[in-house]
């Protein structure tokens, strides 16, 4: 299991975990009160999220639009680099300092800038979870009741 981040890319931060398996995807974006998408600056952190298992998607997504192809494509690439198939999840946090969006490009470069930085490991996918989580804005239950992937995550007494 591996964790790829690199943080800040234009007012963003990326996270991809990645765990031996077939494919399947899910980006999870938290976007930050007082952002653009989350206007009302003492409110709580929007969670959205998009998944396909092996068998793909039937439709668009729902929650994060264009965002979802965009973080999709950066994992491909990287996962056609090292000939590779993978379970990926992207976490993107979406700063207040982000204040002027530039299109789904961003996203597709924050996701590949992400792969450039430190990776960390885990021996499980709930360890891997479990170590993203110190570092997001967000607790372990907010990302378990907006993400698939990580409600699937066994929970641990403590967890509470």
């Amino acid at each position: 299991m591996t964790i790829d981040s690199r943080r800040k890319y234009m007012a963003n931060e990326y996270w991809v975990v990645l765990a031996p398996g077939s494919w399947e995807f899910e980006l999870v974006e938290l976007k930050s009160p007082g952002s653009i998408w989350n206007p009302e600056p003492d409110g709580s952190y929007h969670v959205a999220a998009d998944s396909e298992g092996y068998d793909g998607r039937t439709g668009y997504v729902d929650e994060t639009a264009g965002a979802y192809y965009a973080a999709r494509l950066g994992v491909l690439e990287h996962l056609a680099d090292i000939d590779r198939q993978a379970t990926a999840l992207v976490v993107r946090h979406a700063t207040d300092a982000y204040w002027a969006p530039v299109g789904v490009w961003q996203i597709r470069e924050g996701v590949r800038h992400a792969f450039d930085g430190e990776s960390a490991t885990a021996e499980t996918f709930h360890g891997a979870v479990q170590q993203l989580t110190t570092q997001l804005p967000v607790g372990l239950s907010a990302l378990r009741r907006g993400s698939d992937l990580v409600a699937g995550v066994q929970s641990q007494l403590t967890d509470f």
